[in-house]
């Protein structure tokens, strides 16, 4: 179990960005936060949001041929994860009508949710079994992730740490999610250092500001035995400044890259610590 202490400097950095930034990260816009917050609060908002335009420019918006491309690695790493007659992954298509693409393999599924079976896939390749394993995720969107990891781990808990109305929305996605882990949400002014077993983040820990990477850092990712990061570098555009690949590196000790598969960018790249086999 994770040792816990008050950890609560970052909202300032949350409330000051850095210089010639926008907000904390790339999705730190009020507009995406604002249709986060209806989302978790109005019942036909809800209903759809997995098709509105705010969120499918920010989140959903993973190709068919992505997906398709998303499948054929799971098929060469984990198969059985496409054979399982119960294909649990599909709970993850029954809130918020997705868009869904009918692949030979699967049935009719969201991409987003293949890329989330991904991240399954690889986290039982590199970590193996995370039965009872305290986890926190960092930049959750609704919580996809953790629906799907917690479909096929008992794990002991999992934190999900994101802004306010981000967290609300993954709140009300994850509500009556059939699993016995104990599920924690923590917007900024909440977190609490202590050390997890396991620290997930796609994209979205590489999209933050540095003084707030570096915040989480501290009370996080430095505390985490194990680690897998998917990394973008394209906060520049965005006029955010964010860690480069070294500081990245520097994070955690035994750190190494590995490719993203399928590759979404031609800048991105997983980071992994803490793993099985080091080859």
């Amino acid at each position: 179990m994770r040792t816990r202490a008050r950890f609560g400097n970052l909202v300032a950095h949350l409330k000051g960005a850095a210089p010639g930034s926008r907000g904390s990260s790339i999705t730190d816009r009020d507009e995406y936060q604002s249709f986060c917050q209806r989302a978790a609060t109005d019942d036909a908002v809800f209903a759809r949001f997995r098709r509105a335009p705010v969120y499918v420019d920010t989140l959903e918006h993973v190709t068919r041929e992505q997906g398709a491309a998303y499948i054929e690695a799971i098929r060469r790493d984990s198969p059985d994860l496409l054979t399982d007659p119960a294909r649990l992954y599909h709970v993850n298509d029954k809130l918020g009508t997705p868009l869904l693409y009918e692949y030979e393999a699967t049935g009719p599924v969201s991409p987003v949710t293949l890329r989330y079976l991904k991240v399954v896939s690889d986290l039982r390749l590199l970590f193996g079994d995370l039965s009872r394993l305290d986890i926190v995720e960092i930049g959750v969107g609704y919580g996809g992730q953790c629906r799907l990891i917690t479909q096929y781990w008992p794990v002991g808990s999992y934190t999900l740490i994101d802004l306010a109305p981000a967290l609300a929305l993954a709140r009300r996605y994850l509500s009556g999610l059939a699993t016995d882990a104990e599920l924690r949400f923590e917007a900024p002014d909440q977190v609490q250092a202590g050390s997890y077993d396991l620290c997930i983040s796609n994209y979205a820990f590489s999209e933050l500001t540095k003084p707030v990477q570096q915040s989480y850092a501290d009370a996080v990712v430095s505390r985490s035995e194990r680690g897998y990061m998917t990394c973008n570098f394209v906060s520049d555009i965005f006029k955010i400044e964010s860690m480069d690949r070294a500081e990245l590196t520097a994070l955690h000790a035994g750190t190494r890259w590995l490719p993203e598969e399928p590759l979404t960018h031609p800048k991105n790249s997983v980071l992994v610590w803490g793993t099985r086999d080091p080859a």
